[in-house]
């Protein structure tokens, strides 16, 4: 390509391009159709997030030896079986059936530490897990 063909090349390219920022009509209003409330969300893999438990599932686990009781933020129902050892003194969670906690923010993770046996298998709130006689760490569970 020669030198004046290439530029009468660019020249024209630049004007088809600049040709596409050229206000045109504005479109028509459209109508703003009402907002519909949606439906709650669907959980992640199937999970279930209702409140109350079935009348087969609190059978269950009545037969299973547990009790339905209402735990964590949202008040869901949850089949609750309670531990042998609840209450008991402890220095490591392998000392009892669930873990040992003690009272978050209560324990040093430098300082010998003893806990108690979790009352239950559903442990819920701010505790410390006591290992090796020591603070392992401290969380808080809803």
């Amino acid at each position: 390509m020669g030198g004046r063909s290439r530029l009468l090349y660019l020249s024209a390219l630049g004007a088809l391009s600049l040709g596409g920022c050229t206000p045109g009509e504005a479109p028509a209003p459209q109508p703003v159709a009402p907002a519909v409330p949606a439906g709650p969300a669907e959980p992640a893999g199937n999970q279930s997030y209702a409140r109350d438990m079935s009348a087969a599932d609190k059978a269950a686990c009545v037969s299973g030896g547990g009790t339905a009781q209402r735990r964590g933020m949202l008040g869901m129902e949850m089949c609750v079986h309670p531990y042998a050892d609840a209450g008991r003194q402890c220095s490591d969670s392998a000392q009892c059936e669930g873990k040992c906690v003690g009272s978050a923010g209560s324990v040093s993770p430098d300082k010998a530490a003893t806990g108690q046996c979790q009352a239950d298998d559903r442990l819920f709130g701010c505790y410390a897990e006591v290992k090796g006689g020591k603070a392992a760490y401290a969380i808080c569970v809803d």
